[in-house]
């Protein structure tokens, strides 16, 4: 290996972090968890104000806090409880789905589109 090798796969290795340093750095502000139940939008809730809430699911209430930009169940009925197991969700990638409730918790932008990490065309 050259020297002219080392100097070319240490610019790489600089440039690569530095493009990814965005990445971490990006914030969800303008960001929104919607709140729909039968395909039915009841809530529209900031991320940016913590509080708790409760909507009227199909098998009974399904309780949400929303805390430091995120969003989570933190209780509903249903047989397995996979939506309160889910945990904390900040991302629009990854919706929080309530079968037996049917509702569905998802994260948009402050124009209503849904927060995406990449599109395909």
């Amino acid at each position: 290996m050259t020297r002219a090798d080392k100097i070319l796969i240490t610019l790489c290795l600089i440039l690569s972090i530095v493009l990814l340093i965005p990445l971490f750095f990006v914030s969800s502000q303008g960001a929104y968890a919607v709140v729909k139940v039968r395909n039915e939008e009841k809530m529209r809730l900031d991320l940016a104000q913590d509080g708790e809430y409760e909507v009227q699911g199909t098998l009974g209430p399904v309780h949400i806090i929303v805390k430091d930009h995120q969003v989570k169940v933190s209780q509903e009925n249903s047989p397995k409880h996979y939506c309160s197991k889910q945990g904390f969700v900040d991302s629009g990638v990854v919706p929080i789905v309530c079968l037996p409730n049917e509702t569905v918790i998802t994260i948009e932008d402050a124009n209503g589109k849904p927060m995406e990490d990449t599109v395909i065309q």
